[in-house]
C-alpha cells in the first residue's frame, strides 16, 4: 500500500500548436506498490494513427499486466510496443520516439528512445537529463556544435534510433534513482523543448507550488512565440510534470530521531490546543479560495485566446472548488463558462469530423449560451458557424447539380459543380473541390457530343495530356535518379559516420572507458544493421564482450578492494 502512504502529483499538457491536429500522447497509472509514466512523439506522418498513442497503450498495458521495475521486463515492454507499431504498418512505416518513467514511490527508473526527454530537477536544478539519439546530440557530444544552438539545429530530428525502425531500436534504461520529497519529474517531446529552453523550464519551476504553475508558465512562453515571425509553425508540444511531495516511508524500519520528532511534535501540538485545527482549517479554506481565483483568472485568460479545452479543464476545478466552499457565485460563473467551453468543443468534435450540419447544430446552441455569458467567445463561434455554412453551401450546390444531372439538364449540372469547386477552393477546402471537380469531370463527359470538331479538340487535348505525362514521367525519372544519388551517398556518410564511431570506441577501450566504448559500438552496429553491412555489425560484438569483460574485471577488483577489512577502518 505505497501509493496511499506516498503523495506523488501529477499534471500534464498536450497541444496541436499550429498543426491540424496533435499527435503526442501520455498516458500514466499509479496502483497499489507500482506506478508508470509515458510520454511519446509520433515521428511519421499517418493521419488515421497516432503512432505515439499505440505505443504508450502498449507499454502501460504491458506495465499493468506485470508490474515491476526490472531492467529486463522493461526492455521487455519497450520491445512489445516496437513490435506492435511494426505490426500497425498498414501503409506508412508507423514510428515514434518514448519515454517512460517506473517507480515504486522510493526509487524510479527512466528508460527512453529518440528525442522526448526526461529530466529529474532536484533543489532547482537539473540532476537528470536524458540525452537525444540524434545526429544533432552527437555533434553537440563530438564539440562540433555549441549546446545552445541544439534546439534549433537542422539535424535535431535525424534520429538513429526510435520505436518502429527497421531494426532494433537502441533503448537506453537508468539504474535505480533514490527520489527526495520535493523532487520534480519532467518529461516533454521535441515541440516543446524546441520552443522552451532548458533556462526557460527552471526558470518556470522555481517558486511552483504545483505542478499546474509549471504548465501554465510554460505555455505562456510558447504562446509568447506566436507573433515571432521568425520562429516559423508551432508544433505539437507536450509536457508531463509530476510533484514528489511525499516519498514512501518503509513501516518496517527503524524510526529515526528525525522521525521520531515528526511523529511527536504533531502529538504534542494536537495536545497542546485546538487552536491549530481552526488556523489549518481557515488556511485550508484561504489555499481554496486562492485557488479558485486562479483558476477562475485562467479560465478566463484561455477563453479570450480561444483555448477551450483549458478552459473547460480550469472551470472544472473552479466549480469543484466553489462547491466545496458554499460560494454560489462562483459555483454559477464557473458552470455557466464550463457548458459554454464544453459546448464549443463537441461542435469542434464535429466540424473535424466533417459533420457539417450537427456542428452548425452545435455552434448555434453555443452562441445561445455565448449570448447569456456576455458575448465570451461569440467572435470564435460566428466565424465557425460562417465556415459551416460555407462547407454546407459547397454540398448543397454538388447536390443541385446532381439533381439537375438527373433531370438530363447536362449545362446546368455542370455550372453547379463548377460553383461547389470554386467555392471550395476559395475556402481551401480539398474533400468538396476534389468531389465537385470528380462530379464535373463526369457530366463533363456525358455532355459530349460525337462532332468532329470536339473530336478534334479530344484528341489534342488528349496528345497535350500525353506530352505532358512523358514530360512528367521524364522529371519523375530524373528524380527518382537523384533521389538514388543521394541514398547512395548518404549511405556511404552512414558507414562512413559508424566506421569513425566504431574507431571511437576502440580508443575507448583501448583506454579502459568500457562503457563509453560499449555505447559507440552499439550506435557503429545499429549503423551497420540499418546499411544491411551485417558482418560489420557481427563484427562489434566480439569488441562489445570485450569492453563487458573489462567491465566486469573492474568491478571485481572494486569488490575486492571493498571486502578487505582495512576499508572499514
Amino acid at each position: 500500500m505505497r501509493r496511499i502512504n506516498s503523495e506523488f502529483q501529477t499534471r500534464y499538457m498536450s497541444e496541436e500548436g499550429q498543426k491540424l491536429s496533435n499527435r503526442d500522447y501520455f498516458g500514466y497509472v499509479e496502483m497499489d506498490d507500482f506506478a508508470c509514466y509515458v510520454l511519446a512523439d509520433s515521428l511519421d506522418g499517418d493521419l488515421e494513427a497516432n503512432s505515439a498513442r499505440f505505443a504508450v497503450e502498449s507499454l502501460i498495458r504491458s506495465f499493468t499486466e506485470h508490474p515491476s521495475m526490472g531492467k529486463r521486463n522493461l526492455l521487455r515492454f519497450m520491445q512489445t510496443a516496437h513490435k506492435e507499431l511494426l505490426k500497425e504498418h498498414k501503409g506508412m512505416h508507423l514510428k515514434a520516439s518514448v519515454n517512460m518513467i517506473v517507480t515504486d514511490y522510493k526509487k524510479i527508473r527512466y528508460c527512453y528512445v529518440g528525442n522526448s526527454r526526461f529530466y529529474l530537477i532536484r533543489n532547482n536544478r537539473y540532476l537528470v537529463q536524458t540525452a537525444d539519439q540524434s545526429l544533432t546530440q552527437n555533434m553537440v557530444r563530438e564539440e562540433k556544435i555549441p549546446l545552445d544552438q541544439a534546439a534549433v539545429h537542422e539535424e535535431r530530428n535525424n534520429l538513429y534510433s526510435y520505436l518502429g525502425e527497421r531494426g532494433q531500436p537502441d533503448i537506453q534504461i537508468s539504474p535505480k534513482i533514490k527520489v527526495e520529497d520535493g523532487d520534480i519529474l519532467a518529461q516533454l517531446t521535441r515541440g516543446l523543448w524546441e520552443r522552451c529552453s532548458d533556462e526557460e523550464l527552471m526558470n518556470a519551476v522555481k517558486d511552483a507550488k504545483e505542478p499546474g504553475d509549471i504548465l501554465d508558465r510554460v505555455e505562456d512562453v510558447i504562446l509568447g512565440q506566436q507573433e515571432e515571425k521568425a520562429w516559423g509553425s508551432i508544433d505539437n508540444y507536450s509536457l508531463a510534470v509530476t510533484f514528489i511531495q511525499k516519498v514512501y516511508q518503509n513501516p518496517k524500519k527503524r524510526l529515526s530521531l528525525k522521525q521520531i520528532l515528526m511523529i511527536a511534535i504533531p502529538v504534542l501540538l494536537v495536545a497542546g490546543g485546538i487552536s491549530l485545527g481552526f488556523y489549518l482549517r481557515h488556511r485550508s479554506v484561504k489555499n481554496k479560495e486562492q485557488n479558485l481565483s486562479q483558476h477562475m483568472d485562467s479560465g478566463e485568460t484561455y477563453l479570450r485566446y480561444d483555448n477551450y479545452k483549458k478552459a473547460a479543464e480550469d472551470y472544472t476545478e473552479a466549480k469543484k472548488l466553489a462547491n466545496s466552499l458554499k460560494k454560489k457565485k462562483e459555483l454559477s460563473e464557473a458552470d455557466q463558462y464550463l457548458k459554454l467551453s464544453d459546448q464549443i468543443l463537441l461542435a469542434d468534435e464535429a466540424m473535424t469530423a466533417g459533420e457539417y450540419k450537427k456542428a452548425q447544430e452545435l455552434y448555434l446552441g453555443a452562441r445561445e449560451l455565448s449570448v447569456q455569458a456576455g458575448n465570451v467567445g461569440k467572435k470564435y463561434i460566428d466565424q465557425q458557424l460562417e465556415q459551416t455554412r460555407a462547407y454546407i453551401d459547397v454540398y448543397d450546390l454538388i447536390r443541385l447539380g446532381e439533381e439537375k444531372e438527373a433531370y438530363g439538364d447536362m449545362e446546368g449540372a455542370i455550372a453547379s459543380y463548377r460553383q461547389a469547386r470554386d467555392k471550395a477552393a476559395a475556402l481551401y477546402y480539398a474533400a468538396g473541390k476534389d468531389e465537385a471537380l470528380s462530379k464535373q469531370a463526369s457530366a463533363e463527359q456525358k455532355a459530349e457530343t460525337a462532332d468532329q470538331k470536339e473530336k478534334a479538340a479530344e484528341a489534342a487535348a488528349k496528345k497535350e495530356a500525353q506530352e505532358a505525362q512523358e514530360k512528367e514521367a521524364a522529371a519523375i525519372k530524373e528524380s527518382e535518379e537523384a533521389q538514388l544519388e543521394l541514398e547512395n551517398q548518404q549511405k556511404l556518410n552512414d558507414q562512413k559516420n559508424a566506421i569513425d564511431l566504431e574507431n571511437k570506441g576502440n580508443e575507448l577501450l583501448a583506454d579502459g572507458q568500457y562503457e563509453s566504448a560499449i555505447t559507440y559500438y552499439r550506435t557503429a552496429q545499429s549503423i551497420y544493421t540499418r546499411l544491411e553491412l551485417y558482418e560489420l555489425a557481427d563484427a562489434l560484438n566480439d569488441k562489445i564482450r570485450a569492453a563487458n569483460a573489462g567491465i566486469t574485471a573492474e568491478e571485481a577488483s572494486l569488490n575486492q578492494r571493498q571486502a578487505e577489512p582495512g576499508d572499514h577502518l
